[in-house]
């Protein structure tokens, strides 16, 4: 199995599958930046680093699909990863990461949770700009800026490694003070 080829295959799906509901480089900030922290963590906690790169790069592919979008981005990256060369017991890893990626999903493996914290490392460091802008347009003002609030409260919480508590640490006052401060 060439892993190197087969993370290149998985970044080219991942360029070629922006969700039409995120701005491309704000998306590509937010999946790159999920795989720098899920790499990051896998050495700490020594996890499988190819089954955390792989899901990193594909947890997001199904956002279009709002709140189900763990379960769209798992059916899709499925699909996906059945057309390459790796055993299926690697797949299975892989999309159950992207599968409880979300808030509010429980995790069973060291993968899982990394996944997670990845994805709200992330949130906090750069994603919530985006993510309450969105919200901006969608709802008055007040409105789109308590939903941005919950919105990191949340994510700050789905965190649960030691490491990544301590690292989502160094953004989340500057993440919670730029929604507060916003006018």
């Amino acid at each position: 199995m060439d892993k190197e080829k087969l993370v290149k295959e998985a970044e080219l799906f991942m360029r070629n599958n922006v969700p039409k509901t995120r701005p491309k480089e704000a998306y590509f900030r937010h999946v790159l930046g999920a795989r720098k922290y899920a790499l990051q963590l896998a050495e700490l906690y020594n996890a499988d680093k190819f089954v955390l790169e792989m899901a990193a790069l594909l947890h997001d592919v199904g956002a279009d699909a709002g709140t189900v979008h763990a379960h769209e981005s798992a059916r899709i990256s499925k699909q996906f990863l059945s057309g390459l060369e790796m055993p299926e017991e690697i797949k299975e890893k892989i999309v159950k990461c992207i599968e409880t990626h979300s808030m509010g999903s429980k995790t069973e493996t060291i993968e899982q949770q990394i996944m997670q914290d990845a994805d709200g490392i992330i949130f906090l460091e750069d994603t919530y700009k985006c993510y309450f802008e969105r919200q901006k347009e969608i709802f008055p003002f007040e409105e789109a800026r308590k939903a941005s609030l919950e919105k990191v409260k949340g994510m700050t919480n789905k965190i649960k490694t030691e490491k990544g508590i301590k690292l989502a640490k160094k953004f989340l006052e500057t993440a919670s003070e730029y929604i507060k401060s916003a006018s």
